[in-house]
């Protein structure tokens, strides 16, 4: 597929518009250094962005201001009109050489990578998301790598990126808030792989937590993103007062709210792009929010405006019943509360029964429903012994006439620990 190198003086100069970095991306796809002077057709800009002619008159009327614009800046210059969408061109000033001495940099792209982009079916405006996936592959870090266990030579290199949001925002001219849109429209169409770590580094002595930069790169160098940013971490010098603890749920939840979008938007077409395991998250996120948002509103006052709001914020389920994934998991908490509804009925009609075992011993504790429950059967504890002096341990240990094999380290239940124990815990 085609290489098409791009000036990194250009594509972050937030003094052109989005429009006006796609036309450069155009031109220089169009580009021949053989050539001093170049025939350009709207047309043929257009062609180059989508690889077809479909475009909406607004969005060429903003190209061809854009291409205007490009020649006043001096960045091409117009040789001769052949008609209102025909021109020649001399493109000499596109050229460049990368020159770190003098801060000249390039970023490379592939002119497949611009038409996916730009067919993007999507109500946020394509020009913007493909100058924000061009910043973003400016900000891999061409040094930086990991060990490659498959190649005699060493490291595999020039794939990862850890720019903050806020620094890839102000490169592209825009707000940390549109970023985290187009990151989840191109990792949906797995352009972009992005790793979020699972733990955060916070300060013993202030309480305070720090959070790890996403590591982020080309899909298909996912598998290289994954094992460096585990590396990272597991090589990273934390401070005496720090320590990791686990992060925070809230960035996660923005990806299951993404999702939920997406799936709401065009269901055939983005189901397949996710995990049964996204899915399932996707519907826990969203159940459990409105299930908060049906409790606010039984509390809230109908026909007020913060009952209109709180009506606003309850998702339609119905699209779950469609993902098997989703069908399955809730069948499965669904006979496991049933199951729990009837254990609990049981027990009640079993205290409730009126029986000629006389007059009830009074119990230290009153105990619920569901405590008695949690309680040892008959069947669970088969002995009654002493935690200091587990007699016979050794001899039980040997005996194979017991079902399975049972652990040395018997515990010891009596009366006044048997609380303290929960049978689940030891199986």
């Amino acid at each position: 597929m085609k290489k098409l190198f791009l000036n990194n003086a250009v594509i972050r100069d937030t003094n052109l518009s989005d429009y006006e970095v796609a036309v450069y991306v155009a031109l220089r796809s169009l580009y021949d250094s053989q050539k001093e002077l170049q025939y350009v057709t709207y047309n043929s800009v257009v062609f180059e962005l989508y690889k077809n002619l479909q475009i909406s008159r607004r969005y060429l009327n903003h190209l061809k201001a854009a291409l205007d614009s490009l020649v006043e800046r001096g960045l091409i210059k117009k040789v001769d009109s052949i008609s209102n969408t025909e021109f020649i061109i001399d493109m000499s000033n596109l050229h460049f050489e990368q020159n770190t001495g003098k801060g000249i940099f390039y970023t490379v792209i592939t002119l497949e990578e611009v038409h996916r982009i730009m067919n993007i079916d999507t109500k946020k405006d394509n020009f913007a998301i493909l100058r924000y996936f061009i910043i973003l592959i400016s900000s891999i870090c061409h040094d930086k790598g990991t060990y490659d266990h498959s190649d005699c030579y060493g490291a595999h290199t020039d794939f990862v990126g850890f720019m903050t949001l806020d620094t890839l925002a102000d490169w592209c001219g825009t707000t940390k808030a549109r970023i985290i849109e187009y990151n989840s429209i191109l990792e949906t169409e797995k352009m972009i792989y992005t790793y979020r770590h699972s733990q955060n580094k916070k300060d013993k002595k202030t309480g305070q937590i720090m959070s790890f930069s996403n590591h982020y790169g080309r899909y298909e160098d996912k598998q290289w993103i994954i094992q460096f940013a585990n590396e990272y971490v597991a090589t990273y010098n934390l401070k005496e007062t720090e320590t990791l603890v686990k992060a925070e749920k809230s960035r996660v939840n923005k990806r299951y709210a993404a999702i939920f979008n997406l799936l709401v938007k065009d269901f055939d077409k983005y189901i397949g792009n996710f995990s049964n395991e996204e899915l399932i998250g996707t519907y826990q996120y969203i159940h459990s929010k409105n299930l908060c948002n049906e409790k606010k509103l039984r509390e809230a006052e109908e026909g007020t405006s913060a009952y209109d709001d709180i009506i606003g914020k309850i998702k339609n389920e119905d699209l779950f019943d469609d993902i098997p994934c989703v069908v399955n998991y809730v069948n499965r908490i669904a006979d496991k509360k049933r199951s729990m509804e009837k254990r609990k009925q049981n027990l009640v009609n079993a205290v409730s029964v009126d029986d000629n075992w006389g007059e009830p011993v009074s119990m230290e504790n009153d105990f619920s429903i569901e405590e008695m429950l949690d309680m040892p059967t008959e069947g669970e504890v088969q002995m009654n012994l002493t935690n200091t002096n587990c007699v016979g341990q050794d001899e039980l240990c040997k005996n194979k006439s017991h079902g399975g094999k049972i652990p040395c380290e018997l515990f010891c239940v009596t009366g006044n620990n048997s609380d303290l124990v929960d049978i689940d815990d030891l199986y």
